[in-house]
Formats: structure tokens, sequence, C-alpha cells
């Protein structure tokens, strides 16, 4: 067998596959048995009748198309192994030469896995929306925050003043008829801090307790209701005074005994949470960078399809495993199944141009792999399939399984080149180095935990600590 490819339109290639007459002549045999047996010829009992006789009564012609129907899966196989191509779809087949006589000729248009453009690569910047570092506006927030854990209040007889807590009784109405769900008794928030809506923030300032404001709240956008007309009495006014910031403070608030050993404490503890945030965002982020600069950007359908089917496969086994159905999943989300088709349908497009680019990725840094990097690789599949090493083997034994575990070998190195090599600018657009965002040891991976726990408990607004002082009502939730 003989055979040549020729790139055509698009991804398309023209596949030209010879077999010689002694190659066929098996299966023109194997096909006379085979049609004897489904040919009743008179005076012969089924599959007895002479080849000659059944050759006669068949055709030599038919015998010769089953024979090469059937030999041709073989021979196709072969021959895009001999082509190495990548094919993704089934072949359109047409017999050239051969259908009575001689050598034959088969010729198969193929639809090959497309490659595509990642111009840039080498250059590709990645913008990550948070710092790989605590920032002096992080540490100052902080330390405020612990301020106001701290803070003390007193009564005054002033007006309400931007920062202080206030408590105020809220009527809301409707043409004339009271909203009792917008509306509020005995609220109590610290004026501009955000913990009440924007205008009963407003309308507080300036008042003296005892004193009213009313005014007209329009519908949300998007609401066709009507207006509300809202009235906000002040019944309380306590000043926040804040601890000064020193040495006293830090040793008040912490172990520390200098306000500079707090700050050098936080800044650290911000570090390791900020840098285990980027951390995680990176690969997102070097992912969209990526799909960014590929190009074109359209994929064939059936490429489309095969991840769908294949998402659905996977996303079906998790619903089992939860001893859920689809329909109960339906029902519990709110979803429709077209819903459902169409998210599954985005999220294939995004995996398949992935896969598209980092395969030309790998192209473009001519990466391959070794014999000990495949060993390697079935080792550590054996390991997370808790499986014999022998069963791994004989797993990826045929070609085209080891074929398709270097691809994934070779896309996955493209991939840790490029988050070793990408530019990346965190938001002031400063540069980031990879040593700040290659995976953490399982030590500094404990440490950065900690850290946050740490910060959690440090930075934490104890909302009740100032009620007690205040007397009055925090209800945070309560955003009449």
């Amino acid at each position: 067998m003989r055979s040549s490819a020729e790139k055509s339109e698009g991804n398309q290639v023209d596949l030209r596959i010879e077999i010689d007459e002694e190659e066929l002549a098996p299966f023109i045999e194997s096909s006379i048995r085979k049609l004897a047996k489904q040919v009743r010829i008179p005076g012969f009992r089924p599959g007895k009748a002479p080849k000659k006789v059944v050759e006669s009564r068949i055709g030599l012609k038919a015998i010769r198309l089953e024979a090469i129907e059937e030999s041709l899966d073989g021979f196709y196989r072969q021959a895009v192994l001999d082509n190495d191509l990548d094919v993704i779809e089934p072949p359109r087949v047409k017999i050239a030469e051969g259908e009575e006589s001689g050598d034959v000729a088969v010729l198969a248009t193929v639809t090959v896995r497309p490659q595509v453009s990642v111009q840039g690569y080498d250059s590709l910047v990645v913008n990550l929306p948070v710092h790989a570092y605590g920032t002096e506006e992080d540490i100052s927030s902080a330390i405020e925050r612990m301020r106001e854990q701290q803070a003390e209040t007193t009564e005054v007889t002033r007006s309400a003043q931007t920062g202080d807590q206030v408590t105020v009784d809220i009527e809301v109405s409707q043409q004339g008829e009271p909203q009792e769900d917008d509306s509020a008794v005995d609220l109590g928030f610290r004026v501009g801090k955000g913990e009440v809506l924007a205008d009963v923030d407003e309308a507080v300032v300036g008042l003296l307790v005892g004193e009213s404001k009313e005014f007209e709240r329009k519908p949300a956008e998007g609401d066709s209701g009507p207006a509300s007309q809202v009235k906000v009495t002040l019944k309380a006014v306590r000043e926040v005074k804040l601890p000064d910031l020193n040495d006293e403070f830090a040793a008040d608030v912490s172990e520390f005994t200098t306000l500079g050993e707090l700050k050098d404490d936080l800044k650290k503890s911000f570090d390791n949470m900020r840098r285990a945030q980027a951390r995680q965002l990176y690969p997102d982020h070097v992912i969209s960078a990526l799909l960014n600069i590929v190009e074109p950007k359209t994929i064939p359908d059936s490429l489309v399809k095969e991840e769908v089917n294949s998402q659905i496969h996977t996303f079906g086994h998790r619903l089992d495993a939860q001893g859920m159905s689809l329909g109960q999943y339906l029902d519990m989300t709110g979803m429709s199944q077209s819903d459902l088709l169409m998210q599954f349908q985005q999220g294939a497009m995004q995996s398949v141009l992935l896969d598209l680019a980092l395969r030309s990725l790998a192209d473009a840094l001519s990466i391959e792999i070794s014999t000990s990097d495949q060993d390697e690789e079935l080792v550590r599949i054996s390991e997370a399939l808790n499986e014999e090493i022998t069963e791994t083997r004989q797993r990826y034994s045929t070609i085209e399984a080891e074929k398709s575990l270097k691809v994934e070998m070779r896309k996955s190195k493209a991939a840790d080149w490029l988050m070793e090599n990408a530019v990346v600018l965190d938001p002031d657009g400063m540069p980031v180095s990879f040593e700040e965002l290659k995976e953490p040891t399982e030590q500094e991976s404990l440490s950065a935990a900690g850290d946050e726990a740490e910060l959690s408990d440090e930075v934490a607004v104890d909302a009740e600590s100032i009620t007690e002082n205040s007397g009055a009502n925090l209800d945070s939730d309560q955003q009449a």
C-alpha cells in the first residue's frame, strides 16, 4: 500500500491510497465467502457454492467493491499514520481506479485539525487585577479597621456629621400608603460609611436630634413602580473618637510593642495573602492573554460538537456521583436544556481554541517529548489511577494512544513555558516575577493560609463593640 497527501483548501487534505492487487486478494476471498452466505444460489446450500459459481452469480465488480470497502478502514488508518494527518472528521471517499480489476486507487478528502497563529507569544503581556504583595493601602485600611474596633463614642448635642454614629427612624410610603418593609425604627449606622442607602446618609448630615428631613426616592432603573416618599427623623448623635495611632495603640491591639512592628507584621501577612491571590488568578489570565492573540478565532463545528459531547458526558458522571438526575439539576437551577447546552457550547469553543493555541505554541517552541519524559508521565498516571505501571503502559501501547499522550504532554510543556516567560504586570503597571507566582511549597501554602486567617481576625470590624459603647442599634444588613 502506498499513499500520498496534498493540502487542499482550508484545512482539507486530498489523500490518495494505492492498494496492490495482491494486497486486496485476501479481502476478495473473504468477500466471496461472506456474499456466498447471503445470496441464495439454486442447487447449493448457503455458503457451499463454488467460488466460480459465486463470482458468476454476483459479479466480480460487486465482489471487488465489497472487498475494497472491507479493506479500506485498515488501509485508510495506515495512510493517515504514514502521512501524519490529524483527522477530525470522517473522510469523503471515492474509488478512482480498480473497481473491476488490477491495482486499486482510492481518493479520500479528509478534514484535519486547523493550525492557528500565536504570533506575539514570546512577548505576551498578562495584566493581573491584584498586586502580588501587600500595599500601603492594605496596611492603612487594616490599621483603620483596628482603630474602629477600639473606638469610643460620646453623645453630642450638635448636628450630625460624617463619621458620627446616629440613630434614626425612617418612614417610607408610596402614594400615601406606608411601606413597612422599607421603613425602620431605631436604626443605627455610621454616617458616610455606606451602611445605608446614599439618600439616607445625605439626609441626616446637618440635622439636630428631633429634626426630620423628607425627600422623594425615585424607583430603581427598570422598576416601573411609583416613587417613594421618605422621612428621616434623627433620634441620637454620638461622636466617634478613634484612638491615636502610636505605640500604645499597637500594644493594645496586638502582641507587638511598637507601631512599626505591627505594620511590618501586617505587611508580611498581606504579602503572603496577596501573593496567594495572584497565584490563583494567574493561570486564567495567562489563558485569556493567549486566546487574545490567537488567529483565526473561527473553529470547525465538528471540534466544538466533540468537546460539547465530552463535557456533557463528564457533567453527567458528576451528577450521577451526587445522586442527582439532569431533570433535578435543571429544576434546582431554573435552567432549560437549551440554556445548559448554550453554556456548554460557550465553554467548548474556548476549550477548543485553547487546545489549538497550545498545539501551535508547542510547534513554535519545537517542543519534543523524550522517552524519559514519557516514562515519567506514565508513572505519574499510574500513581494517580492507583494501578500497576504495566497496566498503564498497556493502555498507552497503541500508536494512537501514544500519539495522544505526547500531544497532551507537549501542550502541558507549552503552557508551562508561557507561565514562566509571560510579561506580568500588576495594577500599577509594575512587573511581577514568575518566582512570586509559581506554585508554593507545602510550607508556604500553610503559611499563607495562616496569614489570611490571622488577618481576618485582626482586621474584622467589631460592630458589637461600637454598639455597646454607643447604645445604638447597628443593623448593617438593614439598608433602609
